[in-house]
């Protein structure tokens, strides 16, 4: 249910409804393994700048391919030295689409690339220097260039993968339009993972700790056409796209719930989709241990090739 409100004319109710959602969409508040929410965060940070710095140095690297005007309009590819035609997999980073960039987001790479992956990492503009609505173009113009890009150099299978709002970009890249944009090298896309992401915008859209002064630029509109739980996916139905669905035990309730509902909504249009809880891990370490080699996701993906 999309809420309709302002703050101007909450009644208590609504506020208090305000209070459990700013907890809800504040995914450092729920790890289990730190003391306090910005411990939780300055581990995290610290944790995939420096993991991929040691990555950009010692993998092969074609950096800053543009994939379209902007400053952020660009994307790395580690594993360069690779076979042009090698598997390719693309992350997208998460940050509520106000933080982090490619620089920071490189940590997956090593035991893909080891195991004969091209990666590339994404970046795109962040809000508020631009509204949600212009990152989801900047997406799918990536997205474009990269189907192309594989076209050319004979890959046969290529897979995303995105983290929080990384996941709603790609869900959200995937309209209709993009796949008619594209044609036919859609059918590279293989398969596509989901890890803790947003799929729903009605109400953290209302919170402070998201979307204060309305940064992601929102309307009602927006909120209804950006959310990948009001989207169509029926013209994905007979494509044989795979989609593995992750969030964290230690997740909030919320993101628990918004991986559960999408899992649902893509079975209403026939696609395949996993759901999976992973136990034990938070909104952070379920893609820490992308750098592991025999994590569950990493190996998931190493093994549908």
């Amino acid at each position: 249910m999309f809420a309709h409100f302002n703050y101007h004319t909450m009644d208590a109710s609504r506020t208090k409804q305000i209070e459990i959602w700013e907890k809800q969409y504040s995914p450092s508040q729920w790890s289990k393994r730190f003391p306090t929410a910005s411990e939780c965060i300055d581990y995290h940070l610290k944790f995939v700048r420096d993991l991929s710095d040691e990555n950009r140095k010692e993998f092969q690297c074609n950096l800053n391919v543009a994939y379209g005007d902007m400053e952020r309009e660009k994307f790395d590819i580690y594993g360069h030295d690779l076979p042009e035609d090698a598997p390719l997999f693309v992350y997208i980073h998460g940050g509520f689409w106000q933080m982090l960039n490619k620089e920071e987001s490189a940590y997956c790479v090593k035991p893909l690339v080891e195991r004969g992956f091209r990666v590339i990492i994404l970046d795109y503009e962040l809000c508020p220097d631009v509204a949600l609505e212009q990152i989801v173009v900047q997406i799918k113009r990536a997205g474009e260039h990269i189907l192309n890009y594989a076209a050319v150099n004979r890959v046969k299978h290529v897979c995303f993968a995105g983290h929080s709002a990384g996941a709603h970009l790609i869900a959200t890249m995937l309209d209709r339009d993009f796949v008619a944009t594209v044609g036919s090298k859609i059918q590279l896309i293989k398969h596509l993972y989901l890890i803790s992401g947003v799929y729903g915008l009605d109400e953290l859209r209302f919170t402070q700790a998201v979307n204060a002064d309305n940064l992601l630029g929102l309307d009602d509109a927006t909120t209804i056409s950006l959310s990948p739980m009001q989207m169509s996916y029926q013209h994905l139905s007979n494509l044989g796209i795979k989609f593995h669905i992750y969030v964290a035990e230690h997740d909030s309730s919320v993101f628990k719930q918004m991986s559960i509902d999408l899992n649902k909504h893509l079975d209403r249009y026939g696609i395949t989709s996993d759901l999976h809880i992973l136990p034990g891990l938070d909104h952070f370490d379920i893609v820490e241990k992308l750098s592991e080699k025999n994590f569950v996701i990493t190996s998931q993906i190493l093994e549908n090739v």
